[in-house]
């Protein structure tokens, strides 16, 4: 018995420094974190909570294309256009966060929604959302669920199980590398100021800072435009949930650099253009741009993202085609 519980003994004391690592890693990601972190916890604080002054009307919707395209303070200055894209999301991650974003907010006037064509694919950022612990168990079963029924390999995978439980508890194994490697707390000074300045910009960030790029883009190295059964799933999802509660849609698309647009292949945007006919004929209610508007290299901060004069530029044109609603 005493061989027990001298072993018991010894047991709780290795494990005490698990545990308060553990606890360290759940208490301050902000401090380890990498510098896109405070872009998903700006999202996530907006979407769960009361906003301190008026509910906007409209709401951007979508991933990093929208997140870094249209720059709400250009719109308005007051606070009637807030930015809830995310940069690395999917439909899966947006249908709930808008959710969320109406339970607490309600619904509002209008959503602009930009997705780009990649994103339908596939959960391309899948880990990321789990590291990030963006979605609630409760969330991350039903998508489990839903990416059953699909076959989705990128969500179920071998150990996905295991991948869950460990980031939900916070495991080293998830996190050890990244807390050494900011020293704990080296990070949050930094993150502080990038969440500080995506809360001024009304959820606005960008995602490359180049003056000019003339890189291709993810979707120039696609042949064929390959829906994703999970992503469509999910953006129909989206798409129904705004329509119940009554929020005019605006479906635009991100612009692309030159470059791609020079190098993109004829079926594959001849793909993509149908699935948004679809789209659009299976919601009638919703305005649908099909067509991929092309910038200039020098409005693109990296060969994906629009600098800060391409948002600027996209803004004012979105601003422009829709200011009746604004």
């Amino acid at each position: 018995m005493n061989t027990f519980i001298r072993l018991f003994r010894n047991f709780i004391l290795l494990s005490i420094p698990l545990i308060v690592l553990c606890i360290f890693t759940y208490m301050d990601p902000m401090g380890y974190m990498s510098v896109e972190y405070p872009m998903w916890r700006e999202e996530k604080d907006t979407v769960n909570n009361l906003f301190s002054e008026k509910e906007p009307s409209t709401v951007i919707i979508g991933d990093s294309r929208a997140k870094s395209g249209i720059l709400p303070t250009i719109i308005s200055e007051d606070g009637d256009i807030y930015n809830i894209a995310i940069g690395g999301a999917t439909p899966v991650e947006m249908y709930y966060a808008v959710k969320n974003y109406i339970n607490v907010h309600g619904a509002p006037e209008n959503a602009v929604v930009i997705f780009a064509p990649f994103h339908f694919y596939e959960a391309d950022n899948w880990d990321q959302t789990l590291y990030y612990n963006y979605l609630t168990l409760r969330e991350i079963m039903e998508i489990e669920a839903e990416a059953i029924k699909c076959r989705d390999e990128k969500i179920i995978y071998n150990g996905w199980i295991s991948d869950i439980i460990s980031f939900k508890l916070r495991l080293p194994n998830k996190y050890l590398d990244q807390i050494y490697s900011a020293r704990f707390v080296k990070n949050r000074e930094e993150n502080m100021k990038k969440y500080e300045s995506v809360r001024k910009d009304m959820g606005f960030t960008s995602f490359g800072e180049e003056e000019y790029n003339g890189k291709l883009n993810y979707e120039a190295h696609q042949t064929r435009f390959n829906l994703s059964p999970m992503e469509d799933v999910y953006y129909r999802k989206l798409l129904d949930l705004l329509s119940s509660s009554g929020v005019n849609i605006i479906v635009e698309q991100g612009p692309i650099n030159e470059a791609s647009d020079a190098s993109m292949h004829e079926e594959f945007m001849r793909g993509f253009e149908q699935y948004m006919e679809g789209i659009e004929s299976n919601y009638p209610g919703v305005y649908v741009e099909k067509t991929i508007p092309v910038y200039d290299n020098s409005c693109f901060g990296d060969s994906n993202h629009l600098n800060r004069n391409g948002a600027e530029r996209f803004t004012k044109e979105i601003l422009k085609k829709h200011g009746s609603i604004f």
